[in-house]
C-alpha cells in the first residue's frame, strides 16, 4: 500500500536537510562533519525522489496518432513507391 503523503515527506526531507546545513555552524568539532554529511544525504534523497516523481516514465499521449505512427506510414509509402 502506497502512503498518501509521500510528496510531503520528501519536501520535509529537503527542508530539514537544508535547515541542518544552515545551522551547522553552531556545532563544533567532529559532530559538525557528521551532521553535514547526514544533512546533505537527506536533502539529496528528498530532491531525487521529488524530481523522479515529477518526471516519471509515463507514456506520452500524442495529439494526433499520425505523428506516433510515422514510421508505419513511411514504410507504406516506400512500398507504394516501389510498386509504381
Amino acid at each position: 500500500m502506497k502512503p498518501k503523503y509521500t510528496t510531503v515527506i520528501y519536501f520535509l526531507f529537503i527542508f530539514l536537510g537544508g535547515g541542518f546545513l544552515l545551522f551547522r555552524e553552531e556545532i563544533n568539532g567532529q559532530a559538525q562533519l557528521v551532521l553535514t554529511i547526514i544533512a546533505v544525504c537527506v536533502m539529496m534523497f528528498g530532491l531525487y525522489k521529488t524530481t523522479s516523481s515529477l518526471t516519471s516514465n509515463k507514456q506520452a499521449r500524442y495529439k494526433d496518432q499520425e505523428y506516433y505512427n510515422r514510421e508505419k506510414y513511411e514504410q507504406q509509402e516506400a512500398i507504394n513507391n516501389e510498386e509504381e
